[in-house]
């Protein structure tokens, strides 16, 4: 952030650097918050590429449980008749938390 972008800001939150500081308050937090939030979108955005990714990585492997988690019940279902049916209930819920 240049000094450029914290003097917009400030006027932004009409700071009055000539007043009593109790006065200004109010301003000093808004500038902060306007400060605060400039510089979480420059992280987001210089960062954007590499949070998708490893959004889809996460993506990928939450896919991948389940999907083994489905055939673990399914195994339970076909292979050992009625009495397992409990299991494949529990292991589905399992994915539901």
């Amino acid at each position: 952030m240049t000094r450029d972008d914290i003097i917009r800001m400030a006027r932004e939150a009409d700071i009055d650097w000539h007043k009593h500081w109790d006065d200004e308050e109010n301003r000093l937090e808004r500038f902060a918050a306007l400060v605060a939030a400039a510089e979480r979108d420059q992280i987001i955005a210089l960062n954007a590429p590499e949070i998708e990714r490893i959004n889809e990585y996460i993506k990928t492997l939450e896919e991948a449980v389940a999907a083994e988690r489905e055939a673990c019940a399914k195994v339970c279902e076909d292979d050992f008749g009625n009495g397992a049916l409990n299991l494949a209930d529990a292991i589905r819920a399992r994915g539901e938390k």
